[in-house]
C-alpha cells in the first residue's frame, strides 16, 4: 500500500518494468516471502526474544555469502566485527529455556533467505533504485504469498475469524475494518 500511495503521488517515480526484469525480481522476491514467512513461525515457535537474536546474525550470512558466493573478498576487521555476534548468538542459543529446533531452525532459513535476496536484489539494482526493487520485490512476494495463506489460513478465518469479529462489534464495523 506505501509503495502504491508513493507511485502514485510520484514520490518516487516508479521505475517500468519488463519481463526481462520481472524474472531477474521473482528469485529475490520468493527469497523475501520465504524469509518473512520463516521469521513469522520462528516467532511462533520460540521466545520472540531469542528468534531476533539468531536473526542477529544475518549479518554474518552476508558477508559469508559475499566472500564465498560472489567471490569478492571481505576485509578481515569486518570478520573480526562480526566474531563477538556469533559468539553472542552461540552463548543465548545454549543457555535459552524455550529453545526448540523448530524456531531456531527457521529463524536460519530466514536469514539465509534474506542474505540470498540481499545478493540478488544488487543484481536487479542496476537498473532502477533500491526503493522501486524493494517495492517490486514486496509487491511480488504478497502474490505468492496469498494463495498459501488463504489454503492454510482461509477456512479457520471464514469459520471463526469473522463470525468473531461481527460478535463483537457488529456487522457494519467489521465490513469497515476488513475494507
Amino acid at each position: 500500500v506505501y509503495c502504491l500511495v508513493s507511485w502514485t503521488v510520484g514520490l518516487p517515480k516508479r521505475a517500468p518494468i519488463n519481463s526481462t526484469l520481472l524474472k531477474l525480481l521473482f528469485p529475490v522476491a520468493l527469497c523475501h516471502a520465504l524469509g518473512h514467512v520463516t521469521s513469522n513461525v520462528s516467532f511462533a515457535t520460540v521466545a520472540v526474544s531469542f528468534a531476533h537474536t539468531i536473526k542477529a546474525l544475518e549479518p554474518f550470512f552476508n558477508a559469508a555469502a559475499t566472500q564465498f558466493v560472489l567471490g569478492q573478498q571481505v576485509p578481515l576487521p569486518l570478520w573480526l566485527s562480526l566474531a563477538p555476534v556469533v559468539l553472542g548468538v552461540s552463548m543465548a542459543s545454549l543457555t535459552e529455556l524455550s529453545f526448540n529446533w523448530t524456531g531456531f531452525i527457521n529463524a536460519m532459513i530466514s536469514n539465509i533467505s534474506f542474505t540470498y535476496r540481499s545478493i540478488y536484489s544488487k543484481k536487479a539494482m542496476t537498473d532502477m533504485d533500491s526503493t522501486n526493487v524493494y517495492a517490486y520485490i514486496s509487491i511480488i512476494a504478497l502474490i505468492v504469498c496469498i494463495p498459501p495463506a488463504v489454503i492454510i489460513e482461509g477456512p479457520q478465518l471464514l469459520q471463526h475469524g469473522f463470525n468473531d469479529a461481527i460478535a463483537k462489534v457488529g456487522l457494519t464495523k467489521s465490513f469497515l475494518t476488513f475494507f
